[in-house]
């Protein structure tokens, strides 16, 4: 196992992980917002925002490092041996094992950050919001919640009068939406 970008665990005296209790709260607070409804893009700007380092040293969180973080099985204790493999000899990067050599699950291989059952939890999780089919957003509690009966598309916010004090929000399928800001211009010059 990498420990060198491998955020939540070092190096123990014996070779196994070791749980990192600052980097780990990292892990468990990715984990929990993700289980309140928060979106992959919501845990990036607000770990951005904390100033919280990425597994990498960076600053800005990308989707794809809060994903993986989400579906590594290691943050449960387990290990998939041989996910990536080096298959040529002077290449100095490794390439993704996709059935070239035999891979092993190892269960219970270290100490866990995150319960087996939450982490089963959050894969449904992800799994149920992939085949939405759209992009899911957590903006609101109705967000990503609703959908429209005819396009099939999510409800969405828009306002009557937004910029003066008769403010006052409706819904709207984001389809409309879409087609009722490509028609204003035209709309307008009537």
């Amino acid at each position: 196992m990498s420990f060198k970008h491998f955020l939540g665990y070092d190096k123990g005296e014996d070779g196994k992980p070791k749980i990192s209790e600052k980097e780990a709260e990292v892990i468990r607070y990715i984990y929990r917002q993700f289980l309140l409804d928060k979106s992959i893009t919501g845990i990036c700007k607000d770990l951005t925002a904390r100033n919280i380092k990425t597994p990498s040293g960076l600053d800005i969180w990308r989707e794809s490092t809060v994903f993986s973080i989400l579906s590594n099985e290691k943050y449960k204790g387990d290990a998939l041996l041989q996910k990536k493999i080096h298959c040529r000899f002077f290449a100095k990067e490794n390439e993704k094992n996709e059935g070239e050599v035999p891979q092993y699950y190892v269960e219970g291989h270290h100490d866990p950050i995150i319960s087996p059952d939450e982490f089963e939890i959050i894969q449904a999780e992800i799994k149920k919001r992939a085949e939405l089919g759209r992009k899911y957003s957590a903006a609101s509690i109705f967000s990503s919640k609703i959908l429209c009966g005819d396009c099939g598309s999510f409800y969405g916010s828009k306002f009557w009068h937004s910029t003066d004090k008769y403010r006052k929000p409706y819904g709207n399928a984001i389809t409309s939406l879409k087609a009722q800001n490509a028609l204003l211009p035209i709309l307008m010059k009537m």
